[in-house]
């Protein structure tokens, strides 16, 4: 029997290696205290970018965030990134900052400031071992920081905002304030339609304040700080963004509102890296809809924030979409156990697949030849697109399993 085992194992090898075509790297797995030789070929995708964003197509999977964890060791231990930047919205994401620089209280504690969908083992474990890289390593230079960028907050900005302006003389019978005071409050994924009126009185104090802010900036940096008035912009713009995605939901007019929560998503996330983290390598957890570039040239029909960080930092900006053949999740909301995903000849996933192996890395943009015919369009995920248009690369499983939550019971 063994001797049979030996022979197929002899027989099989060869002919999946044949079968590997260029840019196409095995990986060993999804642990992250697996050795990293491994992702190597990262270093070459990845090159001397400051900015590398990991996706994943549906949040919960905890195969995913586990593959994200390794990917994000092998990124500070082998190439020096230092920032860690999360989808969830950026004020309550200061409590894992904190975390993570002092290691006071709990993991699972910190986490309550980040999105449910982000609350479970896998993640707690990520920011531990962050929390234990900073106790090992003194030197301030060698820090990792944690910090959001969504803008879901507008319960938070909305008061931020009228606060700022009652610091530098603006009350609340001022026009300007009194406008602001009328923009949408409540964050909601699907908001109530916010009436045109109050839509547009919201618009006018928003453009109000930004001219207050533009003309008068070096003198509120002095009455202020440079921090507290960055912070105010960033609740302005924030709070702008939200009124765009909740009004243009509220219309059915999906890509007018995801252009303008993205476009809110990149704005607070290049303030704060360029005010408090400017020479820090960073990697970006999202949603592989909003790392993509390109989308407007999709059926999604949609600047997203992979698009604005592409215009800002060209081609030093990375975007590497995760991806499942199956896919598991743990979500109230969405559902429980294994998703349902048809797969044709036409999806990327079952292309790999068939490749037999169970954790693959994809250069989508330099191998030669390339894996995915230049502009050929391709199903990858539940999304019609040309990869290689929106992503360097990918990172695939043959199965990722669903997360352990920590803000909901596990489901069965």
């Amino acid at each position: 029997m063994r001797k049979t085992l030996g022979l197929l194992v002899m027989l099989v090898l060869p002919a999946l290696a044949a079968a590997q075509p260029p840019g196409v790297y095995p990986l060993d797995g999804t642990d992250p205290g697996l050795p990293r030789a491994d992702l190597e070929p990262l270093r070459k995708i990845v090159g001397r970018a400051p900015i590398v964003a990991l996706g994943e197509p549906i949040h919960t999977s905890g195969g995913f965030y586990e593959m994200k964890h390794r990917v994000f060791r092998y990124l500070v231990e082998t190439l020096g990134f230092r920032a860690f930047a999360m989808e969830t919205p950026w004020i309550d994401a200061e409590r894992v900052s904190q975390y993570v620089q002092t290691c006071e209280g709990t993991p699972e504690a910190a986490l309550r400031g980040l999105f449910t969908v982000w609350q479970s083992t896998e993640v707690r474990d990520l920011v531990q071992w962050m929390c234990d890289w900073n106790r090992g390593h003194r030197r301030r230079q060698d820090k990792i920081h944690f910090f959001g960028f969504d803008i879901p907050q507008p319960e938070r900005d909305r008061p931020a905002v009228l606060a700022f302006l009652e610091r530098i003389g603006v009350g609340a019978d001022d026009p300007r304030a009194m406008d602001v005071a009328a923009c949408e409050g409540i964050a909601k994924l699907e908001p109530d339609p916010i009436p045109e009126a109050r839509y547009r009185q919201c618009l006018a104090g928003l453009d109000a304040v930004e001219r207050l802010f533009d003309d008068e900036e070096p003198s509120l940096v002095r009455r202020t700080s440079r921090w507290d008035f960055a912070r105010a912009r960033m609740s302005l713009v924030g709070l702008r963004s939200w009124q765009g995605y909740a009004y243009h939901a509220g219309l059915r007019d999906f890509a007018s509102s995801h252009e303008s929560r993205d476009s809110g998503m990149a704005y607070v996330l290049q303030s704060i890296r360029k005010l408090r983290h400017p020479k820090s390598r960073t990697v970006i957890w999202a949603h592989n809809f909003h790392i993509a570039q390109r989308l407007e040239e999709t059926p999604f029909r949609t600047r997203t924030m992979g698009s604005f960080l592409r215009e800002a930092f060209g081609s030093s900006y990375v975007s590497l979409a995760l991806i499942a053949y199956e896919i598991g999740i743990d979500w109230p909301e969405v559902g429980c156990g294994r998703l349902q995903v048809p797969r044709t000849e036409e999806n990327v996933e079952t292309r790999l697949a068939d490749l037999g192996y169970e954790h693959l890395l994809l250069d989508l943009r330099r191998a030669k030849p390339p894996f995915l015919q230049p502009g050929e369009t391709w199903w990858m995920g539940e999304s019609s697109m040309v990869p290689a248009d929106q992503f360097d690369g990918a990172l695939y499983l043959g199965v990722s399993r669903k997360m352990s939550p920590l803000a909901w019971p596990s489901c069965q």
